[in-house]
């Protein structure tokens, strides 16, 4: 790729490219302070995805016991018959938000619990206790894919960011200083040459 942008050697172009430089430098500094603030966005984004994991494990390891005691306290085979027939119905409904021009998004869910498959003296209490947590779970996976999903966009976000500041401070930029420079001198040199060419000429009237 050349390193200088192709445009004749002219006053008028001189002036564009001073102009239009100018307009990608102020650009330039706009992505540069979106990236920094896209920085700080994810590494908060980061800390929370991996709160929200930690307590969606515990809540997980919670309800995994609940069932485990369930089991023992009302055999293996009871149990299964009972958690094939459906617990709840579930509607999810994603929507996005904007965080420096990245989509996120933002997952609602709504848990509506079906009646028990068995009669009050049909179960213990701890198949209840079981039955509620595993509910309760599905806001804390609800809030996790929330999360990840977050960091997931704002880190494409970054890279893309990333990419277009290298590709001005690399590329379109120096071209730009560049091709200014090559027509300040060529400018510069033909003045001279005038110059020169108005002495001899003149030398020649006093002649």
């Amino acid at each position: 790729m050349s390193d200088q942008l192709n445009v004749a050697p002219t006053q008028g172009n001189l002036l564009r490219l001073q102009d239009e430089l100018e307009q990608v430098q102020n650009g330039h500094d706009l992505l540069d302070r979106k990236r920094e603030v896209l920085i700080q966005r994810l590494m908060e984004a980061l800390a929370e995805a991996e709160r929200v994991k930690q307590e969606a494990r515990e809540r997980f390891r919670a309800a995994h016991n609940a069932l485990r005691r369930a089991r023992m306290r009302m055999g293996a085979r009871r149990v299964q018959e009972i958690t094939l027939n459906p617990t709840a119905e579930v509607a999810v409904q994603v929507d996005t938000r904007s965080i420096m021009g990245a989509r996120v998004p933002v997952i609602h869910i709504e848990v509506t619990p079906d009646d028990p498959p068995y009669g009050p003296g049909d179960t213990r209490a701890t198949l209840d206790r079981a039955r509620q947590l595993w509910l309760e779970l599905l806001e804390y996976l609800r809030d996790l894919a929330e999360k990840v999903a977050t960091v997931w966009r704002l880190a494409l976000e970054l890279r893309k960011t990333q990419r277009r500041v290298n590709a001005l401070e690399t590329i379109i930029i120096p071209q730009y200083k560049n091709s200014i420079s090559a027509i300040e001198q060529t400018l510069a040199e033909a003045g001279r040459e005038d110059i020169i060419r108005t002495k001899k000429i003149k030398a020649r009237h006093q002649q």
